[in-house]
């Protein structure tokens, strides 16, 4: 369970927690009043510090701040090797004190198991993960006075028979789509390969999971996320609208509670957005056809018992192809230099309001492009076209339409369209007079520029 961090004061930590050249350092404090001193970090090498780094001596007064790392890699699990290690301690005719130390814990969260407790003196020694999620936590106390030079470590990945598969873990190459309001049961090994739900009231994930839905017809929208068993910590953030999971941005609702059951959206919470000492409910939401979203559940408890997610409210969801009040009679897109050209053609419309042009790097979360006003109701050809000019070259893009009637209804068109572009974007290779004489591109009067694709353009000098 996330523990309310009450005898420190609260405050994001900062610039000790950069990561440079693959080297990182301890966080001295935890953020949204937890011990979470940091958003887990996903790599397979690099150089791990206590927060004085290779030359100081550790910070006084670190209460019990963790940080997490995972492997970048799937079925692989972290390795860390330990070079060198100080801590305080005294030693007396009954025995040893030890005032400082660093745990090193088999899992994502502040309470997986313990692998060792690092104090007093040594190295090196090397540690393995063996867990479902390949992840390693280091977990720093101190105490207020005498300060020692801490430790210095490197990371690598190995690979691991425990490793769980990233499976929906994964925002980019795992999120399930959702294809209706029912029910939906949903568990996970880890917190993946990637570093993605760390935004919003959120500080990092654990044991998480992936989802986005679209909705097929306008209205509220609630749910709530059932653990199977009671003493599970669920947290949720909600992105949207229109997002995919590289351009998630701040979630339009998220809860951090750190209270055990249910969490989710509900009429009459009153908040959008909540910390550890949250309620585990935050509001309701209106949403509209055709939007879509992307939803992770995050278990924080170590062990993932899974959960069951129950959908409420007058909105439904939606992924079934439907056929579209209009005859397309084509879908086609071309690279050009600089963007992707995108045209279709209907050969009918019936109370068509519009359509929505939408992109995708994987073929699975979308986003919109374009929105392009129809012809209403046509028994005549009609043809549409766009550019799409926010690309960027050799990389492959997928597009597909919607068609929203007057009346708010969404449909899909199931042709789906992949596109390569790897044309350089035209750029002014000479700038010449009315005459053709090259000129100083920086000249004032008319002048016209000459593009690497053939085009000219001309302009008014200043």
């Amino acid at each position: 369970m996330k523990l309310n961090l009450l005898i420190i004061s609260f405050f994001i930590f900062g610039l000790s927690n950069l990561n440079h050249s693959q080297t990182y350092f301890h966080p001295t404090s935890g953020v949204q009043s937890t011990y979470s001193g940091a958003c887990p970090e996903s790599t397979c090498s690099g150089t791990y510090y206590d927060d004085g780094g290779a030359a100081a001596n550790y910070s006084n007064s670190i209460n019990n701040i963790y940080r997490t790392f995972c492997p970048d890699t799937d079925g692989t699990c972290l390795q860390v090797t330990f070079t060198n290690w100080s801590f305080e301690y005294s030693c007396g005719f009954f025995g040893c004190t030890y005032y400082d130390y660093l745990r090193v814990l088999d899992g994502p969260a502040q309470n997986s198991a313990q692998l060792v407790q690092m104090q007093s003196f040594g190295g090196p020694a090397t540690f393995t993960a063996n867990n479902s999620s390949g992840c390693l936590t280091f977990r720093m106390y101190s105490d207020g006075s005498v300060r020692r030079p801490g430790w210095t470590a490197n990371f690598s990945c190995v690979p691991c028979g425990a490793r769980q598969p990233n499976g929906a873990a994964d925002c980019v190459s795992g999120a399930i789509q959702v294809c209706d309001n029912s029910p939906l049961s949903g568990a996970s090994p880890g917190p993946g390969s990637d570093t993605e739900g760390c935004t919003g009231c959120v500080t990092g994930e654990t044991y998480s999971a992936w989802y986005y839905f679209e909705a097929q017809t306008s209205g509220s929208l609630d749910f709530s996320i059932d653990p199977a068993s009671a003493g599970e910590d669920l947290d949720f953030a909600l992105y949207g609208p229109n997002v995919d999971c590289g351009t998630l941005g701040t979630p339009v609702r998220c809860s951090y509670a750190a209270g055990t059951g249910s969490t989710g959206l509900v009429n009459g919470a009153g908040d959008n957005s909540e910390n550890v000492s949250g309620d585990s409910w935050t509001e309701d939401i209106n949403i509209t056809a055709g939007d879509q979203y992307v939803l992770m559940v995050n278990n924080w408890t170590a062990g993932d018992g899974g959960y069951t997610i129950n959908w409420g409210g007058t909105a439904s969801l939606d992924c079934t192809p439907i056929n579209l009040p209009v005859e397309f009679l084509s879908f086609t897109g071309k690279d050009k230099p600089g963007f992707n050209e995108i045209k279709w053609e209907t050969a009918s419309e019936n109370n068509n309001d519009y359509f929505r042009v939408e992109r995708s790097r994987d073929g699975g979360v979308w986003y919109p492009v374009a929105t392009v006003m129809s012809k209403g109701s046509s028994n005549s050809t009609q043809s549409y076209q766009i550019e799409d000019r926010e690309i960027e070259q050799g990389s492959l893009w997928y597009y597909r339409i919607k068609q929203t009637d007057y009346d708010g209804t969404t449909e899909k068109h199931d042709e789906i369209l992949a596109i390569m572009n790897n044309h350089e974007k035209p750029h002014v290779v000479k700038v010449v007079n009315l005459l053709g004489q090259e000129i100083d591109p920086n000249s004032t009067g008319l002048r016209i520029e000459i593009y690497s694709d053939g085009s000219r353009v001309k302009k008014m000098g200043e």
